[in-house]
């Protein structure tokens, strides 16, 4: 699945329109089209993680880095990340 399907996936799936990302990103509708469709592929960074931020996944998601959605609180990402010796320890 490319960036621009996971965006266009993400969009629907929460009811927002190619018009009202864009508001949210500053970016143009036509541009929100581009990315879906992957006219535009080189999506800048900041752009990325604005998307991401707004349907609460991780960046490295959208990319296609990983498969893993969710975007994690530091929390969370200890209680994953940490056996329960070291969260002792901490």
């Amino acid at each position: 699945m490319t960036t621009g399907q996971r965006i266009k996936m993400l969009r629907e799936r929460d009811n927002i329109t190619q018009v009202e990302l864009a508001e949210r990103i500053n970016e143009t509708k036509q541009t929100i089209y581009k990315y879906e469709n992957d006219i535009v592929t080189d999506i800048p960074k900041r752009k990325i993680e604005a998307i991401a931020a707004i349907f609460d996944v991780r960046p490295a998601y959208l990319l296609g880095w990983d498969d893993d959605r969710k975007s994690y609180t530091i929390e969370e990402f200890i209680e994953r990340t940490l056996s329960e010796e070291e969260m002792i320890l901490l």
